[in-house]
């Protein structure tokens, strides 16, 4: 279950569930990605050892509203994402 820190000041709050390959590096392709597009990840869980070689991923990302789309595009493209499946975001209009 993703937690996000209480004590962080959220303003836009993107949160990513992923089905990835299951692969060590995984996770920091993710947050490369993310800090590319200008996100601060503010939580994140990897849940390895899903059927047929897959983990789930699941983030929250802290992103400007205007760049959130891009965001979850340019993670969609990354190889070893299978699926993104955004939910809403908080606050900010987004």
């Amino acid at each position: 279950m993703l937690v996000l820190p209480a004590t962080a000041p959220l303003r836009a709050v993107c949160h990513l569930r992923l089905l990835v390959c299951d692969r060590p590096d995984v996770p920091q392709r993710v947050l490369a990605t993310a800090c590319r597009r200008q996100g601060v990840v503010v939580a994140l869980v990897f849940d390895r050892g899903g059927p047929d070689g897959t983990a789930e991923l699941e983030l929250a990302v802290e992103v400007a509203p205007h760049l959130r789309g891009l965001l979850v595009e340019r993670i969609a493209a990354l190889v070893d994402v299978l699926e993104v499946r955004p939910r809403a975001a908080r606050g900010s209009g987004g």
